[in-house]
């Protein structure tokens, strides 16, 4: 059913030129661009938009700082709008008018010089981006004067602050910032500023002192000229905490704070946003700490991050191998990877054929980002293997793929980090997904079953060969069988005494409510253990689910082709022998903080089925073109199918299928 395990799944440094936007390579040159569509799917797609070539002065003024998750965010695009939700204006290294600018592909930084040497303050920046996961980021930061230096860090605690003052996510209001220009202007308000800061500050104040800041009063978050993703002071502080914006009960917008290794789904200290507005907006100046709904402050990480600070050593020496076309047998020698090494049934020489296959390509590793521990229960004297991921990079600083496995620490000061595995037979995932079923015209199908609905889809990819059953338990107490079904991963088995049979759909691998096990309350929640075992075995691999399964679907950020209404989609258009083009332009400019990973093209019959997947890049961009799909001969189509599947920052996925009758 899959072709690919996943299913529905320069910096030379800044150019001292008078007239400079960005860093030289401007995101990392000239992106992967689709041959049919002509869409930019790099990293720089928005970063050059000319609004007129008209040359003009050379301003006084520059924006600059750095944008890091824990790892910098490279080659994102950064855009401005100023205290009445007007976007900002800035000048290329030609001179020409640009809408946007790009972060560095090497270590996330930006400048940006202003077409306005008097810009309206206080300026409400934005981010967005991929982090080394390869999920999308979207981040948010302020200026509140013009003084100089202009410096605007941005980051998820500056995200978080921003989210405080403004009441709400920051990326709804940035998209509509014109009509929340009220809201905006109190970005500029010094004390309101403050005040937050000081809350958050507060929240994570263990996590602070991780990065050994030891007074953080004396912290400035957003204008700090030091800052660096280099693991020290606030970077290493972001290391251990997991900052998030969502929709809490009764519909209310929360940030939720925690640290990073305890179990998704944990949350240590919870404020309501529209509460933080309300006390902030006070001219009499209230208490955001009223904001806060449960908890006080994220937990100290000190144990697990003590050796995080030589973890980038490893993507070091790795590349030093890659620049001298390092072959299989050199990465073995190298001590770089376990002697035990075992990765989701793969095997050391596994691993070192695919780093020697970076080193032909001359790729090399970006900063590691830390995700979280790979242990669980998490040891007293803190993680001794940790889930991290890095981008892997091409000569032209371009996003080739996401390298993820697991880490594990130096046992003595003069050793180095290895690369351990997480020592699994089979690659297991759980992700709380969505689903939306439309006609060939965009319009959604009736029928029998929900549309939209909802479930868990239940990723179970084996190593070929493999066709043991594996049995899923879930907290409600049900447990799930999935067996082999002429696919690369397992399908649901509905019924005991008969295998089930692939159809190439999201339902070969959807744990859904009042189906078999009757997914619940408890198997749908942020952080609910899915445990994993071989059919009669005893020993259980867990898997967490990273955020709650989404319910509320009335306005879900199913992914949409454009055009669908004025020339829906036809069966001649899925057959066609140059393949499918697709473009989701419209879906992408509203959900910058969504990737699409899934483009498929599927032709059923009554008794088997035939797809074409689109290799999708890291960075999607809005639009692709699908290989074209053959039939096999004596195929009698019974129906037509497009899929898109596309998975947001909290890590829930969202299903759209387009399908017609012959």
């Amino acid at each position: 059913m899959m072709q690919a395990i996943s299913y529905f799944r320069c910096n030379a440094a800044l150019l001292a030129a008078t007239l400079m936007l960005l860093s030289a390579c401007g995101g990392g040159g000239g992106g992967v661009v689709d041959e049919t569509t002509s869409t930019t799917a790099g990293a720089s797609s928005t970063t050059t938009t000319s609004t007129t070539s008209t040359t003009q002065a050379a301003p006084s003024l520059s924006l600059s700082g750095v944008a890091a998750t824990g790892v910098p965010l490279l080659g994102a695009t950064v855009r401005v709008v100023d205290s009445i939700g007007t976007p900002v204006s800035f000048l290329d290294a030609s001179g020409a008018l640009v809408s946007s600018g790009a972060t560095s592909p090497a270590d996330g930084a930006y400048r940006l010089v202003l077409a306005n040497g008097s810009p309206r303050v206080p300026l409400f920046i934005q981010v967005a981006g991929t982090d080394a996961t390869g999920a999308p980021v979207v981040l948010h930061s302020l200026l509140q004067t013009a003084t100089l230096p202009m410096i605007a860090n941005i980051t998820p605690v500056t995200n978080a602050v921003v989210a405080l003052l403004l009441g709400s996510d920051p990326k709804s209001v940035f998209a509509d910032a014109i009509n929340n220009a009220s809201g905006i202007a109190l970005l500029g308000n010094a004390t309101a500023v403050t005040a937050a800061s000081d809350l958050v500050k507060t929240v994570i104040k263990a996590n602070l002192t991780d990065g050994k800041i030891s007074d953080s009063k004396k912290l400035d978050i957003f204008q700090d000229a030091a800052f660096a993703a280099n693991k020290s002071g606030l970077d290493a502080a972001l290391e251990g905490l997991r900052i998030q914006i969502v929709k809490g009960a009764g519909g209310k917008t929360q940030l939720l704070f925690s640290n990073k290794f305890n179990l998704p789904g944990v949350s240590e200290a919870s404020l309501d946003l529209a509460t933080a507005k309300a006390e902030l907006s006070l001219a009499t100046g209230g208490s955001v700490a009223k904001a806060l709904v449960s908890g006080k402050a994220t937990t100290s990480a000190t144990k697990s991050v003590a050796n995080l600070a030589t973890l980038d050593n490893l993507s070091v020496d790795l590349n030093k191998l890659f620049a001298v076309n390092a072959a299989a047998s050199d990465f073995i020698a190298s001590n770089k990877i376990d002697a035990a090494y075992t990765h989701n049934g793969r095997n050391r020489q596994y691993l070192a054929d695919k780093l020697a296959a970076y080193a032909e390509n001359d790729y090399q590793l970006s900063k590691i980002q830390v995700l979280g521990c790979a242990v669980n229960p998490i040891p007293t004297a803190g993680c001794s293997k940790f889930l991290v991921s890095a981008l892997v990079m091409d000569k032209s600083g371009q996003r080739a793929e996401v390298f993820s496995d697991v880490a594990a620490p130096p046992a003595t000061a003069t050793a180095s980090w290895t690369l351990a595995g997480n020592g699994l037979s089979a690659e297991y995932a759980v992700y709380p997904a969505a689903y939306a079923s439309y006609n060939f015209d965009g319009t959604l199908t009736t029928g029998a079953s929900a549309n939209p609905g909802y479930g868990v889809q239940v990723v179970i990819a084996p190593p070929a060969g493999d066709t043991t059953s594996r049995i899923v338990q879930i907290p409600s107490g049900y447990s799930l069988q999935f067996a082999y079904c002429n696919s690369s991963t397992f399908c649901v088995k509905t019924l005991p005494t008969v295998n089930p049979v692939a159809t190439g759909e999201l339902q070969d691998m959807l744990a859904q409510p009042l189906s078999v096990g009757a997914l619940g309350n408890l198997d749908s929640a942020a952080g609910a253990k899915f445990q994993v075992s071989l059919s009669g075995s005893t020993t259980l691999s867990p898997v967490y689910l990273a955020a709650e399964v989404p319910r509320d679907l009335s306005s879900a950020p199913f992914p949409m082709l454009n055009g669908l209404a004025a020339k829906p989609l036809t069966k001649t258009d899925i057959s066609a022998s140059t393949g499918l083009t697709l473009s989701w332009a419209d879906w992408a400019a509203a959900n910058p903080d969504m990737h699409v990973f899934l483009a498929r093209a599927l032709v059923t019959s009554a008794t088997s089925f035939a797809y074409s997947d689109a290799t999708l890049p890291v960075v999607t961009g809005t639009g692709i073109r699908i290989p074209k799909l053959t039939l096999p001969s004596g195929f009698v189509p019974t129906r037509y199918q497009v899929w898109l599947g596309a998975q947001d920052a909290l890590g829930r996925r969202y299903f759209s299928q387009f399908s017609g009758a012959p």
